[in-house]
């Protein structure tokens, strides 16, 4: 049955230079429900430690979605170097582990990095597998996020069809990255579990706000999977550079009324 609406949210680092507890506190003013995070301590005037995160997130009022995994190293997840596969595979099932002891219900994970962006292979299918099944023991879903390739997370999820490995759809990689746009939401969009919309120029990962560049966001509004998609709707944005002159809370309020637009798109198909 198609939603009649969605929680929205914004990834707690939106390009303005303030504390943690700052940030998550004027999210929440200018109306997002939810929230993601980046898993690393955060370091300013003052250290704001990885596990304080969930506890200042939900005492704020907010829905934590999910957190973002630090993505060195995860090209080793295709290695055929069995102790280097095994290293990033058990960084990963560390991860999983801080889910459930923090009670956060997903991880959002990459699948390459930088400039090496290995070829699907078995060794990548072993991996996952590894992850996935942790994933299925301690109750927390695993979403792949479609980076630089656009045939990896449509390996991954064809070879491994556990209940607890979905996607994290990113707009922006898939309007810079992808031969035929929106394929993947198409073919995998039962398998949706997270959302990083964000616009760009075509030419690179700008992470704009939507409506700020060429991505056509109805086309997206008319293949997004309604029907099945549970789980929120959520910016990873910076400021346009012209953007700049507006003060934090001023930007989210902006941010807030492109993401009920994108919301309004999505829920008319």
């Amino acid at each position: 049955m198609k939603k009649d609406s969605y929680l929205v949210g914004i990834f707690s680092w939106f390009g303005y230079v303030l504390p943690f507890p700052k940030r998550i506190n004027l999210i929440k003013k200018a109306g997002f429900d939810a929230t993601t995070i980046w898993w690393e301590d955060e370091e300013g005037d003052s250290i704001t430690e990885k596990n304080e995160m969930p506890h200042i997130v939900r005492e704020t009022g907010l829905y934590l979605e999910n957190i973002h995994l630090p993505f060195n190293d995860s090209s080793a997840l295709w290695s055929e170097n069995r102790e280097e596969r095994e290293r990033t595979v058990k960084n990963h099932l560390n991860w999983l582990n801080d889910c459930a002891k923090y009670n956060i219900p997903m991880m959002v994970m990459h699948l390459t990095e930088g400039e090496f962006h290995p070829v699907p292979n078995s060794y990548g299918i072993r991996s996952l597998t590894k992850i996935s099944q942790e994933a299925e023991n301690l109750g927390v879903k695993v979403a792949i996020e479609n980076t630089q390739r656009d045939d990896n997370v449509q390996f991954i999820l064809s070879e491994i069809n556990s209940p607890n490995l979905g996607m994290c759809y990113d707009t922006s990689h898939d309007w810079l990255n992808s031969k035929i746009k929106m394929k993947i939401l198409k073919d995998y969009g039962t398998r949706l579990f997270a959302t990083h919309l964000s616009d760009n120029d075509g030419l690179k990962d700008r992470h704009w706000l939507p409506g700020n560049g060429l991505i056509e966001w109805k086309k997206i509004g008319e293949k997004f999977p309604a029907d099945t998609y549970e789980g929120c709707l959520t910016l990873e944005i910076y400021p346009r550079e012209d953007e700049f002159s507006l003060t934090p809370d001023k930007f989210l309020e902006k941010a807030y009324q492109r993401v009920s637009w994108v919301k309004n798109l999505m829920l008319q198909k």
